[in-house]
């Protein structure tokens, strides 16, 4: 069980990780073009933004499966919470981009995308965190 939630953890890395490199450089061309981007690129933006959602979820889920059923919770050191916090910080900002984004689909509304911009900083921040000290913890 626990290699194949290793193997669950490690696609979804590589997934979230693509998504967020493709999303964000998408969406640098769309705020430097000052204009809608043409329906293909909106359309490949949901789609990846709903692959790296979905990246984040299996990430958590299959990182509380591997701790919960190898760990005991209260012998992890501070570097493990370190990197739940960054974790944390990057669940947070991408469950309201999802959320952003779904609601500007439905209404056919265009998303703030300084808010998206911003959302997808502090989430690039927490990645990094989140890798660092998940290394630093479980090394």
């Amino acid at each position: 069980m626990l290699i194949a939630l290793k193997i669950i953890h490690m696609f979804s890395l590589f997934a979230g990780g693509a998504a967020s490199i493709g999303n964000g450089l998408l969406l640098k061309k769309v705020i430097a073009s000052n204009a809608p981007p043409p329906p293909m690129v909106a359309q490949t933006m949901s789609v990846i933004g709903k692959i790296g959602f979905g990246a984040v979820i299996l990430l958590w889920l299959s990182g509380l499966g591997m701790t919960l059923g190898r760990h005991d919770i209260a012998a992890l050191d501070w570097m493990f919470w370190v990197k739940m916090v960054g974790a944390t910080a990057v669940l947070v900002p991408v469950t309201m981009m999802t959320a952003i984004a779904l609601k500007a689909e439905k209404t056919g509304t265009r998303p703030d995308l300084k808010r998206m911009k911003t959302l997808g900083s502090i989430g690039r921040g927490g990645v990094a965190i989140a890798i660092i000290f998940g290394v630093l913890a479980f090394n």
